[in-house]
C-alpha cells in the first residue's frame, strides 16, 4: 500500500466526482473514493486500484469510518473534494420542506460532515488541500431554489474556512462548474431545447465534460496552486460572463446611433 497520503473523494461513482478521483490518481495519491452507490464506488476504486466506501455523505458515522479507514490504509488525508451532489428541479413554492433539507442537507450539510472528519486527521498529517465543488448557482439565480441555496453556502464556507484553516497548513478553495455531461444534467442536456439554448449561452459553445472541472480541481489540489486559498474558480465556458441577448445581439453589436 501507498502510505504517502490519500485524497479522499466524495461523489466518486461518477460525473464530477469519478473525474475528480481519476485525475488525482494520476498525482499518486491512493483514492478513497466515496459514493452512495456502491457499485459506482466500487468501480471507480478497482480502476485507480484504491478503496471504495458506499457512504451517504449526510451520514456522519458512516463518514467517519470511512474516512478512518481510508487514513489507516492509505495514510492521513491530503487531498479532500467535496463532490457530492443532487437536485430537485422545483421553484420555491413547488419545494417541499423535505425536499429542500434534502437538497441543503446532501449538498451542503454533508460537505460540513467531512470537513469535520477530514480537517483533523489532515491538520494531524501537516496539511492539505481542500476543494469543493460549487457551481455557477452559487452566482446566479439557476431556476432551483434549494439547489442555488446550498451552492450559495459552499462558497460562503468555503471563504469562511480559508483563514481557520491556514493556520494548519490547509488550502481550502472551490470550484463553479456550469453545465456539464453528468448524471444531474442528463435529464436536461436529454431535452433537445434545453440542450441547444445551454449551448447557444455558453460562449466557447459546447457543453462541459466532467474532466473540464477535474482539470480545475487537481490545479487547486497541487502545488501550482500554493498561494491560493478562499477562492472560486469559475469553469463555465464563459456562460456567466456575459447578458445573453438572443436574436437581439446581431442587432446590438451591429447597432451604431447616428450622431445629431
Amino acid at each position: 500500500m501507498d502510505n504517502s497520503g490519500c485524497a479522499v473523494v466524495t461523489g466518486a461513482g461518477s460525473g464530477i466526482g469519478r473525474a475528480c478521483a481519476l485525475r488525482l490518481a494520476e498525482t499518486g495519491l491512493s483514492i478513497a473514493a466515496l459514493d452512495a452507490d456502491a457499485a459506482a464506488a466500487e468501480r471507480t476504486a478497482k480502476e485507480v486500484g484504491g478503496a471504495a466506501f458506499a457512504v451517504d455523505v449526510t451520514d456522519e458515522n458512516a463518514v467517519a469510518s470511512a474516512v478512518a479507514v481510508a487514513d489507516s490504509l492509505f495514510g492521513s488525508p491530503k487531498v479532500l473534494v467535496n463532490a457530492a451532489g443532487i437536485i430537485i428541479r422545483k421553484k420555491l413554492l413547488d419545494s417541499t420542506v423535505d425536499e429542500w433539507r434534502r437538497v441543503v442537507d446532501v449538498n451542503l450539510t454533508g460537505y460540513f460532515v467531512l470537513l469535520k472528519q477530514v480537517i483533523p486527521r489532515m491538520a494531524a498529517g501537516g496539511g492539505g488541500s481542500i476543494v469543493q465543488i460549487a457551481s455557477i448557482a452559487g452566482h446566479t439565480g439557476y431556476g432551483f431554489s434549494s439547489y442555488t441555496a446550498a451552492k450559495g453556502g459552499v462558497l460562503a464556507l468555503t471563504r469562511q474556512l480559508a483563514a481557520e484553516l491556514a493556520v494548519d497548513g490547509i488550502r481550502i478553495n472551490s470550484v463553479s462548474p456550469g453545465v456539464v455531461h453528468s448524471g444531474l444534467n442528463r435529464d436536461t442536456l436529454s431535452h433537445e431545447n434545453i440542450r441547444s439554448a445551454t449551448v447557444a449561452n455558453t460562449p466557447l459553445g459546447r457543453i462541459g465534460e466532467p474532466d473540464d472541472i477535474a482539470r480545475v480541481v487537481a490545479f487547486l489540489a497541487g502545488p501550482g496552486a500554493d498561494y491560493v486559498t478562499g477562492t472560486d474558480l469559475v469553469a463555465d465556458g464563459g456562460m456567466i460572463s456575459t447578458i445573453h441577448w438572443g436574436a437581439a445581439g446581431g442587432e446590438l453589436h451591429s447597432f451604431h446611433a447616428q450622431e445629431r
